[in-house]
């Protein structure tokens, strides 16, 4: 199952970390619009499978400001293309759009 097997990418490449369990997001980001992380659990109304996997790909090194003299958010996402193959790319993002804000996991750590 890709999306399972996309659950597991996830947590072991460390997007757990950034984005919460689920997708959740919410966390902490100076500079960022919102001053937070985004949360994940909503891509699918947003993004298809192939635009999700070209974003993890390339990463997002710093979101938009509407100020460019704005300083840059404190935390980027970094390029994945280089560390997970396309398999485990498109398996990330199998999972990805199955998520939503119902089926959020709550980590209390």
């Amino acid at each position: 199952d890709p999306a399972a097997r996309g659950r597991v990418i996830y947590a072991r490449a460390g997007c757990i970390g950034c984005h919460g369990g689920g997708g959740a997001g919410g966390y902490p980001n100076p500079n960022a619009r919102g001053g937070l992380i985004p949360a994940l659990n909503n891509v699918s109304e947003s993004y298809s499978k192939a635009e999700l996997i070209a974003k993890v790909r390339k990463g997002v090194p710093s979101p938009d400001t509407a100020d460019s003299a704005a300083p840059a958010p404190l935390v980027g996402m970094p390029a994945w293309g280089g560390k997970l193959d396309d398999a485990e790319l498109d398996a990330v993002a199998s999972y990805l759009l199955t998520l939503s804000p119902a089926k959020t996991e709550k980590n209390d750590w």
